[in-house]
């Protein structure tokens, strides 16, 4: 098979040779003029594949600037995921708090099922779960507050009593009697923990009723 583009430009070469053997001796325009067609024909033919070069960099530029766009877009959407979750576990927490506070602050606080009565009896009320009705029961892993999709929102809550009688806290009270005893605060301290999937974030309440010290 013959190279008809490098036989072309071999022969254009030799008629550039015969022109300038040619015009040797003249100065007439028409060797001028072919002249410098010989020069513009000889730059032509050292600038072949330069515009091939030049593409292929300007394409590998634009891939390397898709794929790092591609990466930092992937990298934002798992920050919006986890920063979701962190929401949703959150709220879960807050949402076992709330569940004390309204055990807490509603019924007969005497009767020993309240859950007063039972942090004062006990001094702490542990492993205990909200479903999607508010309802508290013991964490046995079949509690969840998620009503369409089970096994993925947990609100778990954690109560004891921190200090039975603190007498600074709750001064200015006083009982009549001489054995009546002192007036002061126990203290109960609330954490709630809200697991949605493996994601986990724990609150904290803390909460007080007034009592009577035994001297």
């Amino acid at each position: 098979m013959y190279d008809f583009k490098s036989l072309g430009v071999r022969m254009s070469d030799l008629a550039c040779k015969l022109i300038r053997v040619s015009c040797k001796c003249k100065t007439t325009q028409r060797c001028k003029r072919m002249q410098i067609s010989c020069r513009d024909t000889k730059i032509g033919n050292t600038e072949s594949g330069a515009a091939l070069f030049v593409s292929l960099i300007m394409l590998i530029l634009l891939t390397i600037i898709g794929l790092s766009s591609s990466q930092r877009s992937s990298l934002q959407e798992r920050m919006a995921a986890n920063y979701h979750l962190s929401n949703v576990a959150f709220n879960s927490a807050e949402s076992a708090i709330g569940g004390f506070v309204r055990e807490a602050t509603v019924g007969n606080k005497l009767l020993s099922s309240h859950i007063l009565s039972k942090l004062r009896l006990q001094g702490s009320v542990n492993d205990q779960c909200f479903d999607k009705n508010g309802s508290r029961t013991d964490c046995d892993g079949t509690v969840f507050m998620d009503s369409d999709r089970s096994s993925i929102i947990t609100a778990e809550m954690d109560a004891q009593v921190v200090d039975d009688c603190n007498v600074i806290m709750c001064s200015g009270f006083s009982l009549s009697g001489t054995n009546a005893g002192s007036i002061g605060c126990r203290i109960f301290k609330v954490d709630g923990t809200g697991t949605v999937a493996s994601r986990s974030v724990v609150n904290s309440f803390w909460a007080y009723e007034v009592s009577v010290c035994a001297n």
